[in-house]
């Protein structure tokens, strides 16, 4: 009876092995022929291959430069550090209001992060994580999905947070300072600011000036007045001094 055991179980052993090697066998000769087709493939339509290859390489860069939470907070204070850096009179309105919104909602605890593979967003949350209200937890008062574009802050992408980004641009820019002012005005072009003629004239003031003849003889006749009208008002002074004493 021993023996019969240890047959019937040597006999499932090999016949697990042998299905195993089967197995590893049928999906290593599936692998080739799957490379193989690849290759064929490749061959015959080498621009669907490219253009396959390209997005697979965009996908891999966009999940590798996805930002993460601890940046968005990062680039939230290097913000709010730069508009404190700048008087009240001088911020931009748009800039410091969102700014200021997302730093109360981050004192708050409301700011939510999100990884979605190839990008990542930031959204605003009713109530802190930590938060025991009933409301915070019923289910049937949670926020519906169809809120959530109004309720999203912020989208990372290949390492930048885009909406903060833009708020951030012209920061330093006070539009109400210019609002009193006439349409035409509020706007500057690039036509309007003239820098070649004014990197023109920069350059100018450094060159040597150059004196014609006729100019310098000018010049001279000019100091050859101005000596003798100082010469005259010296010789009236030291006249007058003269009969003073006598």
């Amino acid at each position: 009876s021993a023996s019969t055991a240890l047959g019937s179980l040597w006999l499932a052993a090999t016949s697990r092995a042998l299905l195993r090697s089967l197995w590893c066998r049928s999906l290593l000769q599936d692998y080739a022929d799957a490379c193989r087709d690849v290759a064929l493939g490749v061959k015959e339509r080498p621009g669907k291959a490219g253009l396959y290859l390209s997005l697979l390489a965009g996908a891999t860069v966009c999940s590798l430069h996805v930002p993460c939470d601890a940046s968005f907070e990062a680039s939230l204070l290097e913000a709010s550090g730069a508009l404190l850096l700048l008087s009240p009179w001088v911020r931009n309105g748009s800039s410091e209001g969102h700014v200021q919104r997302l730093m109360k909602l981050r004192n708050q605890g409301r700011l939510r992060y999100q990884s979605l593979i190839f990008f990542s967003l930031v959204y605003q949350a009713p109530f802190d994580a930590e938060v025991a209200l009933y409301q915070a937890h019923c289910k049937h008062l949670k926020p519906r999905w169809t809120d959530f574009p109004a309720r999203t802050l912020d989208v990372g992408f290949l390492g930048r947070w885009w909406v903060l980004s833009s708020k951030m641009k012209d920061s330093d820019v006070n539009e109400e300072e210019f609002k009193h002012l006439p349409e035409h005005l509020r706007t500057i072009s690039s036509r309007n600011l003239h820098s070649a003629a004014n990197e023109k004239l920069f350059e100018e003031k450094y060159k040597p000036v150059i004196l014609t003849e006729e100019q310098i003889e000018r010049a001279e006749k000019e100091q050859q007045q101005e000596r003798g009208a100082e010469n005259q008002t010296h010789n009236r002074a030291s006249a007058r001094e003269m009969g003073t004493v006598c």
